[in-house]
């Protein structure tokens, strides 16, 4: 064996043990916060504050929600109307266009 596939074995060797030890320390460090993390008991403060943003974000959700389908509905009854004013345009797809005009508007703002 020469001396530079020595040195290659031996760098190996520290390599190995270098990476795997680096994990092991990592994994113990993960078990103990795991294990500290279930000991201490849940601040109230903190859980009642997550619970009442949970809820705010609940209630913007509904609020876009119904803003959402009163735009769709308002859309729905232009189109309705649209193509009674329409009947005698040559052009059926400026029509359409011209339909999606205020969705797209009430989208946007």
């Amino acid at each position: 064996m020469t001396p530079l596939e020595a040195l290659v074995a031996i760098t190996a060797i520290i390599g190995v043990f270098g990476v795997s030890g680096y994990i092991a320390v990592k994994v113990i460090q993960l078990v103990r916060e795991w294990i500290t993390a279930r000991r201490t008991p849940v601040d109230s403060s903190k859980l009642i504050r997550r619970i009442e943003q949970y809820e705010m974000r609940q209630e913007q959700i509904v609020k876009r929600i119904q803003n959402l389908e009163t735009i769709l509905v308002d859309a729905d009854v232009d189109r309705q109307q649209l193509p009674e004013s329409t009947e005698n345009s040559p052009d059926p797809e400026k029509s359409e266009r011209l339909s999606d005009r205020p969705l797209k508007n009430k989208l946007r703002s």
